[in-house]
C-alpha cells in the first residue's frame, strides 16, 4: 500500500522494522512454549533474510492468500493474547493493514491485484461497505473461514482493528506505523 516492491525495502524503513521487531517480541514470542533464547535467535534470522535485497521477496508475495495466512500467522497469537489479557498492538494493526490491502487500493489510487482465494467474497464486502472503513472492518470480521465466530465477537479485539483502520484510510500506512511504533497504541 505504501509502496515498497520488496520486503528488504520494507524492512528497511525504522519504522517498519521497530514494527516488525516489536511484534515478533512483544506479541508472538510470549505465546510461544519455546526457549527465549531461541526465539530471539530465530527473530534475528527472520529480520536478517527480511533485509537481505538479493532476495527480491515481493511485497505482494507477503500479502498474496492472506485469507489463508491470517488465521496461521497473526490470529492465534491474537486470541492467546485476548484470552490472557494481554495487548494485541501491533498484530491488529496487521490484521488492518490486511483489510485496508484487499480493498485492492494502494494509497496513491493504484490498482492492487488482490490474489486470494476469497477475492470474490471481499468484492462483496467492498461493495456493501461503500468505502466506509468501520463497515469494512465488520463485514470483513463477519468472514468465518478467516476470523471463526469467537474472535469477531470479541469487543477489545473489533476495537483495536477499527482504531487502525481509520487512520489507514485518513493518512496512510506509514504515519499509522510511526504512530504505534512510537505510542504504543
Amino acid at each position: 500500500m505504501s509502496g515498497y516492491e520488496y520486503i528488504s525495502d520494507a524492512i528497511a524503513n525504522p519504522h517498519i522494522h521497530a514494527l516488525i521487531h516489536g511484534l515478533m517480541t512483544d506479541e508472538v514470542m510470549s505465546t510461544l512454549p519455546i526457549d527465549v533464547g531461541r526465539l530471539l535467535d530465530y527473530r534475528d534470522a527472520l529480520i536478517e533474510r527480511f533485509a537481505n535485497s538479493a532476495l527480491k521477496h515481493q511485497t505482494w508475495q507477503i500479502a498474496m492468500d492472506g485469507s489463508q495466512k491470517l488465521p496461521q500467522r497473526l490470529l492465534g497469537t491474537i486470541t492467546d493474547r485476548l484470552q490472557n489479557g494481554l495487548n494485541v498492538n501491533r498484530a491488529a494493526l496487521g490484521v488492518a493493514a490486511w483489510m485496508r490491502y484487499v480493498t485492492g487500493i494502494d494509497e496513491k489510487g493504484q490498482v492492487i491485484e488482490v490474489k486470494d482465494p476469497l477475492a470474490a467474497v471481499f468484492h462483496q464486502i467492498l461493495a456493501q461497505a461503500k468505502g466506509h472503513p468501520l463497515r469494512l472492518v465488520d463485514g470483513l470480521l463477519a468472514v468465518k473461514e478467516i476470523f471463526g465466530s469467537d474472535l469477531p465477537r470479541n469487543d477489545g479485539f473489533r476495537s483495536v482493528v477499527s482504531s487502525h483502520m481509520q487512520p489507514l484510510y485518513e493518512v496512510g500506512s506509514m504515519r499509522t506505523i510511526k504512530r504505534v511504533v512510537e505510542t504504543g497504541r
